[in-house]
């Protein structure tokens, strides 16, 4: 744990490295201090229908999910480089947004 689950419109892979999207968004995770690297995992999911705002602007969307116990500070801070570093590799013209989502230990599992 974390997943930074990065969607984004398709059409921004005309421009965007998606690969590579993804890794920086793991080193940020990473940066934060906030995790162990072997917990980390981030992945992108291309959205092929969309209205945003009521445009077709094309986005960026990130769910950082992670166990409860960040503080309110160590969340702000992890989503705002997130957000800095989705905005540096897309440019401008795509809305970008990230939100932290506290996870419940206890309803989780995986193998």
């Amino acid at each position: 744990m974390p997943h930074m689950i990065i969607t984004y419109a398709r059409e921004i892979e005309e421009k965007t490295d998606i690969k590579a999207l993804v890794k920086s968004v793991w080193d940020t995770a990473e940066k934060s201090g906030l995790f162990t690297p072997a917990a980390i995992k981030s992945r992108a999911l291309p959205v092929d229908a969309f209205v945003t705002g009521g445009t077709d602007k094309p986005f960026v969307h990130i769910d950082a999910k992670m166990f409860a116990g960040r503080t309110v500070e160590q969340k702000q801070t992890l989503i705002a480089a997130l957000r800095e570093t989705v905005s540096a590799a897309v440019g401008s013209g795509v809305s970008v947004s990230v939100e932290a989502i506290d996870m419940d230990k206890a309803c989780y599992t995986k193998n």
